[in-house]
Order: C-alpha cells, then sequence, then structure tokens
C-alpha cells in the first residue's frame, strides 16, 4: 500500500500543476507527503475491513472517511444523489478540478479475518474479497496528501473527493453521474488494489443483471405432485439453457448466476424460485445480443414446466472508457516494395469513400495484385505478402481472383 499511494498522489499532482514533468525537489516532497500517510491508511483500510458494509449500507464506513476529510479542511456533502452513504469532499479554490473516487462497499457471503490463512469470523456474512477497504482509504490518504502539497505551494486548484457506495453490483456512480455532480469536474481518477503496481488505461466490462421469478402451484410432493408445478423446475430449465448457451457466445463474454430462492423443504413443491444472472461483454450491443437469448430461454424454461415468470431488472452498464489520445493516420514503412500493378479489390464500408489511402494496403514482392486480407483469395494464396494494419482505422477489404489467373 505505501508503493501505490505514491504513485497514484504523483500523478494527481502533476495534474493539478498541469505540466509536463517535475523539478526533482517537488516530486520528492510530493511524494514524501504521501508517504507520510502510510499510518493514515492502514488506519483506515483496518477499519473498513472490520466493518465490511455492503453497498449502500456503507454507514459506518462512509461516516468515518467523511470525518477524517472534514478533519483535514475538506469541506464535505452527505447524501449527494439522494444516496445516504454517498458524499462529496472538496479542498482548494479555482484551477482544475481534480476528482479522485473512494469506494469502500464489500461483497456479501464472504467470510475472511485478516490472515493470510483461511480464517472465518464467526457472525461475520460479508469481506472485502475486491480490496475496496484499501480503495477508500488510499484514496482519502491521496487526497489529504494533495490537500497539503496545495496548501505548501500555494497552487491553484481544487481537490475532491467523491464517495461512491455500492459497486459491488449496485452502480452508485451512475446516480452520481445523472444528479450532475461531475460536470465541473476536469479531471476524474481511480484506482484499483492489486497484485502489482501500474498506471495503465485498462477498460471493464458491460454488465447487465436482473432476477428471474418463476411463479408455479404448491403441492405435496409425495401426497399429490401432480397437482404442483415447480417454480424450481422452471428455474433449473432455465440455468441449464443457459449452461448450453456458453458454447455459443463469444469468447470475450461472461453468464453467471445464483440461486436466490428454491423452496423451503424437499416434500413441497416449491411455488416460487428465482435466479439472479449477470451478462458481460467488452460493448453494450455484445450484451444485449446475449441478454436478449438469456430471456428467450427464461419464456421456453416457463413453458415447459408450466409456470409463469418475470425478470425484475437489476443495473446495466457500460463498459469503463479510457481517455486515450487517438492516433492519426501516418503512412507505413515495410521492407517488401509496393507492387506497381494496381490492387484489385472491392471495398466494403470503407471510411475513405471510394479508395483508401495507400498505407491501408498490403504490399508484396510480385507485381501480382495483393490484397489486405490474402486468406480466402486464391489467386494470391502463395504470394509471400505482409498485411499492414491501418493506424487510425480498420478496413474491410474482399479480395477476388483476377481474370487472368482462371
Amino acid at each position: 500500500m505505501r508503493s501505490i499511494l505514491p504513485a497514484l498522489s504523483a500523478c494527481l499532482l502533476m495534474a493539478c500543476a498541469a505540466t509536463p514533468a517535475w523539478p526533482d525537489a517537488a516530486e520528492s516532497a510530493a511524494l514524501e507527503e504521501a508517504r507520510n500517510q502510510a499510518e493514515l491508511t492502514s488506519e483506515l483500510s483496518s477499519k473498513l475491513w472490520e466493518w465490511a458494509e455492503v453497498g449502500y449500507q456503507e454507514e459506518k464506513s462512509s461516516a468515518l472517511l467523511q470525518q477524517t476529510l472534514a478533519d483535514e479542511g475538506f469541506t464535505v456533502t452527505p447524501g449527494v444523489a439522494g444516496i445516504p452513504t454517498a458524499f462529496m469532499a472538496e479542498y482548494g479554490s479555482g484551477g482544475p478540478v481534480i476528482a479522485l473516487l473512494a469506494e469502500m462497499d464489500a461483497l456479501p457471503g464472504i467470510n475472511q479475518a485478516a490472515s493470510p490463512d483461511r480464517e472465518e469470523v464467526d457472525g461475520k456474512g460479508a469481506g472485502h474479497a475486491c480490496g475496496h477497504n484499501l480503495f477508500g482509504a488510499g484514496s482519502v490518504s491521496a487526497a489529504v496528501a494533495i490537500r497539503h502539497w496545495l496548501e505548501d505551494t500555494g497552487t491553484p486548484g481544487r481537490i475532491r473527493v467523491y464517495g461512491t457506495p455500492a459497486e459491488e453490483g449496485g452502480s452508485g456512480k451512475v446516480y452520481m453521474v445523472r444528479a450532475g455532480l461531475f460536470n465541473d469536474v476536469d479531471i476524474a481518477m481511480h484506482w484499483h488494489p492489486g497484485d502489482r503496481n501500474s498506471a495503465a488505461a485498462n477498460t471493464s466490462l458491460a454488465n447487465r443483471s436482473a432476477k428471474f421469478r418463476f411463479s408455479g402451484i404448491s403441492a405435496h410432493a409425495a401426497g399429490a405432485p401432480e397437482r404442483g408445478r415447480s417454480a424450481l423446475d422452471g428455474v433449473e430449465a432455465m440455468n441449464m439453457m443457459a449452461n448450453m448457451m456458453h458454447e455459443h457466445i463469444p469468447q470475450d463474454a461472461r453468464m453467471h448466476y445464483v440461486i436466490t430462492s428454491g423452496g423451503s423443504a424437499p416434500n413441497v413443491v416449491p411455488d416460487f424460485a428465482e435466479v439472479f444472472y449477470y451478462v458481460r461483454h467488452p460493448s453494450p450491443k455484445g450484451v444485449e445480443a446475449i441478454w436478449t437469448r438469456l430471456e428467450d430461454a427464461a419464456r421456453g424454461a416457463a413453458l415447459g414446466t408450466g409456470t409463469d415468470v418475470e425478470w425484475l431488472a437489476g443495473w446495466t452498464t457500460r463498459q469503463l472508457s479510457a481517455n486515450l489520445p487517438r492516433p492519426s493516420p501516418r503512412p507505413l514503412t515495410t521492407r517488401h516494395a509496393i507492387s506497381p500493378q494496381p490492387l484489385k479489390c472491392r471495398i466494403s464500408k470503407s471510411p475513405w469513400g471510394t479508395a483508401p489511402p495507400m498505407w491501408a494496403m498490403s504490399p508484396t514482392r510480385s507485381r501480382r495484385s495483393a490484397c489486405a486480407q490474402r486468406l480466402g483469395c486464391r489467386a494470391h494464396r502463395r504470394i509471400p505478402g505482409r498485411q499492414l494494419r491501418p493506424v487510425a482505422r480498420r478496413l474491410v477489404i474482399r479480395a477476388h481472383r483476377s481474370p487472368r489467373r482462371r
């Protein structure tokens, strides 16, 4: 944790200073200020770990982070966006607004003591398996370090901490964005505990969830089973079809579920059962395509088991989009000579109009015509060419055989 905080604080301080690089002295002072918060980080993270409060119920965790920031001179606004455990805390004036996100929620069904070995805690029904105790504590400590740096250097700018509840299946940030709380933010930064330190523009998977609720007819499973219609049968039939779907969805998609209700006694045909589903994919369109099939599976399961089904929509979130600079087209170099003979290709959905720029084509050693995608082009299958990938956009080219090669 001590090695993560300096890197995080350094990134934020660079944003506040609005300079491409620091002198060594300023950098050393900033990192030393961040290291001074190690004790605070340890204290906060330990308490959040012990409390392990799940989404939208982080009452003690949120109050602790708010009080810590208030004691450091931050102006704290609790209960933002109509969420009791969400908050904003700001320090500084003028300059850019640098936002730092602080998650704090735990996962239900996790029970683990603060030990490297498997050790359960009696009566504990949630835990920080995703490290959000470090997340919230580290973000607050970094904000405190920046607050002191702003004061010591007189640099204009505002550091703002957002206490964002319910990341683990609640989409707390979505409601905060809808409330306009990020409208004046210049830069928003976050981090996540991991097994190594890095500053990478990583993305995430889009997600959609729902609880599928099956209703049947209750009966005695031994005395009159023919009179019953098992809601649990509906859930199991849906799960079976969903498991068969796994073979026929994109390999970067994810679909998982948990049965949240399945009856109370084996000798009673359950008239209610519920299953909770997540569907993930790198793009929202991919999620929707899989989700449509999942809904059809639910309807088919209900039809086949003589039950009824409805679903309670959960949350739908888009993938995390990193702010990366858009590359511009530029000529590429190759060790192959470009063929003087015109390329014979049919271009589909070209962003350049009727013809692509030369750098998007594949040069070859031969004078024969070539195409960017040689696989499937029988006329050029034996040509030892090299495909060049366009820098800015992807070009879809369908090759055809030259008439003289037939």
